[in-house]
């Protein structure tokens, strides 16, 4: 079962992936950079710019120190997901985990191919900073991970998420043995 949904969850994410990607080229080859293009009148419109940052455009002078901060966010998102079984409690985690990684990579390949991050999406009603598919993936999906530790699961449930834990086959929560 854990081979299968590792293949799964792979499979998941190069999806959001490939997403995200053909989104970011159709736009770079359909507009200019700086266009802009109305979709809901003065509410949501489609701009092409170019992020050198993250959000908002933190760490845009930092490029080296934002790509080993996105690699180590990476692999933090890979011991989580490894260390939650595979028991259905669970699944809305490992699925939310696989979205986030999902939007982190296809971000993490403009920065990487490009040296900045295609963004497109433009709340203009509140006048939000431009951001992508990608970005909502890790953002929104965040939140709601958020929301289901604060009002879901426990603290035991943190603990087998940070790897402290596991579940046992009759769902109890055990102390993790530790191999010293």
């Amino acid at each position: 079962m854990k081979k299968k949904q590792a293949v799964l969850a792979v499979i998941y994410a190069a999806v959001l992936v490939i997403i995200d990607q053909v989104i970011k080229y159709l736009v770079t080859s359909k507009m200019k950079l700086g266009e802009y293009h109305k979709v809901i009148g003065d509410i949501l419109g489609l701009e092409y710019i170019r992020n050198t940052g993250s959000a908002w455009g933190i760490l845009s002078d930092h490029p080296i120190l934002l790509a080993i901060f996105s690699i180590f966010v990476l692999l933090l998102i890979v011991f989580a997901y490894k260390n939650l079984c595979c028991s259905d409690r669970y699944k809305p985690v490992r699925i939310m985990l696989i979205t986030i990684l999902g939007g982190a990579v296809g971000n993490m390949i403009d920065r990487f191919r490009l040296k900045y991050v295609v963004d497109y999406i433009y709340f203009k009603l509140i006048d939000f900073p431009v951001f992508n598919f990608a970005d909502i993936c890790v953002t929104l999906t965040v939140f709601l991970l958020l929301f289901l530790f604060i009002f879901k699961y426990s603290n035991n449930d943190f603990d087998v998420l940070i790897g402290e834990k596991t579940v046992n086959e009759n769902g109890d929560y055990e102390r993790r043995k530790h191999s010293d």
